[in-house]
C-alpha cells in the first residue's frame, strides 16, 4: 500500500485534466463511446480503484467489454495508449507531450500495412488520399474488424457506384458499419451483401418512381429504406403496397415512414398481412362513418374510441346490421342520439334474446301492431295519451291469455269511458267476461244490458276485487303469450 494516498471519495471532487491537444487533434475525429472510454480511463489513471476491472468499466459506461476492448484497440492505434496485461488486462495511457516530442511518424505512417495501403491506392486510382483517409481506413480493419481483402471490395464497390469516380469516406464508413454490424468476415460474405445492397437499390428506385419521385435516392432516404427492410423486416413489396395509404397527404418517404412504422408496431410486415390489415381498418372507418352519420354527425371523422366501441359491439356478437337498427332507434331521440345510446338499444336487445335483425325487425312490428292497437282503443275510452309499456302488457293479457277478440276489448273501452280510470276499468270488465265464457260481442251485450237492468251504470271507480284481480298477475304472467316488449324504433312514451 502506498504511503500516502487520497480518500476513496476524493475522485469524486476532484478534477481530471485533459490536454487541449487530445481535445482538438484526437477527440474531434473520434467515435463518442470511444472517447467515453479515453476519458474515464484517464481518470482511473488518477484515482486507482481497486475493484476496476473490464468488466466494471463496461457496467459503469452501459457499454459491453467488447466495446471496450474495441475503443482501446483504436486509442493504441492512435498511439496515445498501450496494452501492458492481458490477466488481469492492463493499460498504459502515454503523455501527448511526449508523444509530440519524440514521436518522428504520424499514426498513419507508423501502423499501417504498407501492402494493404498500396492496393488501396491502386483502387481508388487518381484520388488523393489525406491522413484522415488512412485513418478512417484503419478504423473499417481494426475498430470493425473487416478483413483487408473486405475493404478493399467495399472501397471498389463504392467508386463504381460514385458518379464522379471519387468515393465519399463518410458514405463507404456508414457502409463498412452495415456490413460489419450484419457480420461480413469474409469476402462470399462480402459478394453477398453487394447482391442484397444491390437488390435494396433497385427496391429503393421503384419505391421513388411509386412516390412519382424520378431522381436519385438521398443517403438518408437509403438509410430509412434499410431501415425498413432489414431492421424491420418489411418485405420490398409490403413497402410498395404501404405507399396506397400515401394518397392521403403528400407522397413522401417520411409520410410513409410513419405509415410503415404502425404496420410494424402491428406486426403486419409481408405485402398480404399489410395489405389484408389496411383493408380492414379501411372497412372499419367506412362503417363508423356510417353509424355516425346515422346519428346526424355526417362528414366527421371516427375517433380511435369510435372505432374501439363499435369492435367492442362486434365481438359482443353483434353484426353490423344490428347495430345500424339500434343506430336508427338512438337517433329518434330528440338529441339526435349518441354513440351510448345506441350501446344501449343492443344492450336491451340482448338480454332479451333480440339477437338478429330479424328478430328485432319482428318485434318492432309488433309493437307497432300493439301501439296502433292502443291507440284505437284510446279514442273508444276517450283517452288522450301516448301509448306506454304498462298498457301494452294490459293489451297483451287481454288479446292473449284472455283471447279476447279486438272488438270486445274496443267494447269494454266504450263501456269504461265514463270511468276515472278507464284502463283498470276495462280489465276489469274483460276479467269479468273471461270468467264467464264471453266470446263474443253480441255475449257482452247482453251480460251488459242486464248488468244495467239489474244494477245500473257500472261505477266509475274500480273496487277492491279488481285491484286484487290486477295484483295477481305478474309481468311474466302477462307476457306468456307475447314476447317481453320493449320501446321500439315508434315508441310514443313520454
Amino acid at each position: 500500500m502506498a504511503f500516502c494516498s487520497f480518500d476513496d471519495s476524493a475522485a469524486l471532487f476532484d478534477a481530471t485534466p485533459v490536454e487541449n491537444m487530445f481535445i482538438s487533434e484526437y477527440m474531434l475525429r473520434a467515435p463518442g463511446d470511444f472517447v467515453k472510454v479515453y476519458l474515464y480511463g484517464l481518470m482511473l489513471c488518477y484515482h486507482h480503484s481497486e475493484r476496476m476491472s473490464l468488466a466494471s468499466m463496461a457496467r459503469d459506461l452501459d457499454v459491453t467489454q467488447e466495446d471496450i476492448e474495441r475503443a482501446y484497440r483504436y486509442w493504441e492505434r492512435e498511439g496515445l495508449v498501450r496494452r501492458t496485461g492481458d490477466n488481469p488486462v492492463r493499460y498504459t495511457y502515454y503523455n501527448l507531450k511526449q508523444i509530440t516530442l519524440t514521436r518522428a511518424e504520424k499514426p498513419s505512417e507508423q501502423l499501417y500495412n504498407r501492402h494493404f495501403m498500396d492496393e488501396v491506392r491502386r483502387t481508388l486510382d487518381a484520388q488523393t488520399l489525406g491522413d484522415n483517409d488512412y485513418l478512417t481506413i484503419l478504423d473499417w480493419v481494426q475498430v470493425y474488424e473487416l478483413p483487408e481483402e473486405v475493404v478493399i471490395m467495399l472501397l471498389s464497390s463504392e467508386k463504381e457506384k460514385s458518379r464522379t469516380g471519387r468515393v465519399s469516406f463518410k458514405i463507404a464508413g456508414e457502409t463498412a458499419q452495415r456490413w460489419a454490424l450484419s457480420g461480413v468476415r469474409t469476402l462470399e460474405d462480402a459478394e453477398q451483401m453487394l447482391i442484397l445492397t444491390g437488390e435494396r437499390e433497385k427496391g429503393l428506385k421503384r419505391l421513388l418512381a411509386r412516390l412519382g419521385q424520378h431522381r436519385p435516392a438521398s443517403e438518408d432516404e437509403k438509410n430509412m429504406y434499410l431501415k425498413w427492410i432489414d431492421e424491420w423486416g418489411f418485405t420490398p413489396e409490403a413497402v410498395l403496397e404501404a405507399c396506397r395509404e400515401t394518397t392521403k397527404g403528400t407522397p413522401t418517404m417520411a409520410y410513409l415512414d410513419g405509415i410503415l412504422l404502425r404496420q410494424h408496431q402491428l406486426g403486419r410486415h409481408d405485402a398480404a398481412q399489410l395489405l389484408s390489415g389496411i383493408s380492414s381498418e379501411k372497412t372499419a372507418r367506412d362503417f363508423a362513418r356510417d353509424v355516425l352519420a346515422g346519428l346526424g354527425r355526417t362528414g366527421v371523422t371516427p375517433t380511435a374510441d369510435d372505432l374501439a366501441l363499435i369492435e367492442a359491439w362486434r365481438k359482443d356478437g353483434n353484426s353490423d346490421e344490428l347495430i345500424l337498427l339500434a343506430v336508427a332507434a338512438a337517433h329518434r331521440r330528440k338529441d339526435g342520439g349518441t354513440m351510448e345510446n345506441v350501446g344501449s338499444w343492443l344492450e336491451k336487445w340482448m338480454h332479451q334474446g333480440l339477437t338478429t335483425p330479424e328478430a328485432v325487425t319482428a318485434h318492432n312490428n309488433r309493437q307497432k301492431a300493439l301501439n296502433s292497437q292502443l291507440r284505437e282503443i284510446y279514442e273508444a275510452a276517450g283517452l288522450e295519451k301516448n301509448t306506454n309499456q304498462p298498457d301494452r302488457d294490459l293489451l297483451c293479457r287481454w288479446m292473449g291469455e284472455m283471447a279476447m277478440s279486438m272488438d270486445l276489448v274496443l267494447l269494454s273501452a266504450q263501456y269504461a269511458r265514463s270511468s276515472g280510470a278507464p284502463m283498470m276499468t276495462m280489465n276489469r270488465i274483460l276479467s269479468d267476461w273471461h270468467r264467464a265464457g264471453i266470446a263474443t260481442v253480441d255475449a257482452a251485450r247482453a251480460e251488459h244490458d242486464s248488468h244495467v237492468r239489474s244494477g245500473g251504470q257500472r261505477a266509475a271507480a274500480l273496487p277492491a276485487r279488481t285491484q286484487d284481480t290486477l295484483l295477481r298477475y305478474t309481468p311474466e304472467e302477462r307476457r306468456k303469450t307475447y314476447s317481453a316488449a320493449v320501446l321500439d324504433f315508434d315508441e310514443e312514451d313520454n
